[in-house]
């Protein structure tokens, strides 16, 4: 749920992922590309860079080009079974793609259009409304420009291992009655898992659909044959995939009712999404295709500088091509799904661990971006009172806190709503992360505790601070 666009996906790791637009590729000189590489060669790939060094327990590709669909799997689905073009895996905030387009389809029926006010699909005498009074949008929601935050401020899960099981629609409805904005809407982006499920919501309801996953299962998974994706985390149980956390630790997967499902609460086999990539790129004739460019066309500034965001779908450019992206990331599992309409390629990947698939991804589309491994510094011993300094809650902002802890002389962070990785001392003070590409730096010491420290993430640097 980690982007994702995934996670912290702008952001630190999402539903979606901490380094969605860190990844962009150098630009290389233009060559004419080859075809996507064949399964020998992909089965390599993924043995080498994600099974081999246990980075991902399983993993599942769709390639899909004008030849179709091909699926090339590796590693184990649960313990003692390896993973299969069966098996289903949780594609967390790519889920927001899907979501984008019911809002297209929605429009297309005259049923939601994208600049209808939210309100007109909520419950009599509920608003929705910017800092200026104006009405916050359809589309607002769909590019994350509404001005709702992250996170529900009163989203308080009971377990901190599924986070959105118990939020419910009534909890979503008593948060927007006790939304305060701070900007007017489409002033900036702001990832928005609370903004998604309520897109869901309210196109659920201006459907008069039984359900999201009604709503769902009609207007996309049936028109694309994609029988073996849902967002009922009881359908095809026995199919799914054991997630895994960023220590390999099996984890649980996420539950997203009814206001959070248009979010994160996809699970699919890469195969039904291989036929979702083949209709984004325009493969084949689809009832959707109108559309689908409505959901592929780029509306506003996204995250970064350079991106560009249409109806959740991102725009990146890599090479000497613009790509459409969107990640996905929930506590065990990581997705990531490229597509080149103008070339009608698209690489989908999946994991049921907590890695980031991206270089890999990008790799299998154009193998012009390298895969040279990650070099780490060296790491260095650390004494365990000097640890004991570090563990603690820190504000990286008004949205996130941070949790450092200290177990058995590893030190693991986490940030608010993501999962828990490991971060690895070439310092006393210096800490880096091998699951995504950040440097955590502690500073000042006062009563055998540090005060904050500066988390650097690309060029970014943001200092956290200790809260009492």
């Amino acid at each position: 749920m980690r982007n994702v666009a995934s996670p912290l996906h702008r952001r630190w790791l999402p539903l979606g992922r901490l380094a969605r637009c860190l990844a962009v590729a150098a630009v290389a000189p233009a060559i004419a590309l080859a075809a996507l590489p064949g399964n020998d060669e992909v089965a390599a790939i993924l043995d080498a860079h994600l099974i081999a060094n246990q980075v991902a327990k399983g993993v599942a590709v769709a390639l899909v080009d004008a030849g179709g669909i091909r699926v090339v799997t590796a590693g184990v689905a649960r313990e003692g079974e390896a993973v299969t073009a069966a098996h289903l895996f949780e594609i967390g905030s790519l889920t927001k793609t899907f979501t984008g387009l019911l809002l297209a389809i929605a429009d297309d029926k005259g049923e939601a259009r994208l600049d209808d006010p939210v309100e007109k699909f909520l419950p009599e005498g509920l608003q929705l409304r910017d800092s200026a009074g104006a009405p916050i949008r359809m589309v607002d929601l769909a590019t994350h420009r509404s001005g709702l935050p992250r996170l529900a401020a009163n989203m308080q899960p009971r377990d901190p291992q599924d986070p959105y099981a118990d939020y419910t629609e009534q909890d979503l409805y008593d948060f927007l009655r006790a939304f305060a904005p701070t900007r007017e809407r489409n002033a900036q982006f702001e990832y928005s898992n609370i903004g998604a499920g309520l897109l869901g919501v309210a196109l659920t309801r201006a459907a008069g659909a039984a359900s999201f996953e009604a709503l769902l299962r009609a207007r996309i998974l049936q028109p694309l044959g994609m029988a073996s994706t849902s967002s009922d985390p009881a359908a095809f149980a026995e199919r799914m995939t054991q997630p895994h956390d960023a220590q390999g630790r099996p984890t649980p997967a996420w539950r997203l009712p009814f206001a959070h499902a248009a979010a994160g609460a996809i699970r699919a086999t890469a195969g039904d999404m291989g036929r979702y990539a083949e209709a984004m790129a325009g493969l084949k004739d689809s009832p959707l295709a109108k559309a689908i460019v409505v959901a592929r066309t780029m509306r506003e500034q996204g995250p970064g500088r350079n991106t560009r965001i249409g109806l959740a779908w991102m725009q990146m450019p890599f090479n000497d091509r613009l790509i459409l992206e969107h990640n996905g990331a929930t506590f065990g599992s990581s997705c990531l799904l490229l597509v080149d309409p103008v070339a009608r390629e698209s690489v989908f990947i999946v994991a049921n661990s907590t890695v980031q698939p991206r270089e890999v991804a990008l790799h299998l589309l154009d193998r012009r971006h390298s895969l040279a491994p990650r070099s780490f510094p060296k790491i260095v011993p650390v004494a365990a009172d000097v640890l004991a300094r570090y563990a603690g809650t820190y504000k990286l902002n008004d949205r996130m806190d941070v949790v450092v802890r200290v177990t058995d002389g590893k030190v693991t962070v986490q940030a608010t709503g993501q999962g828990e990785f490991e971060i690895f001392p070439e310092s006393e003070q210096r800490f880096f992360a091998r699951v995504v590409p950040v440097v955590l730096t502690f500073g000042e010491v006062a009563e055998d505790k540090a005060g904050s420290f500066v988390l650097e993430q690309g060029s970014a640097k943001v200092t956290a601070r200790r809260i009492p």
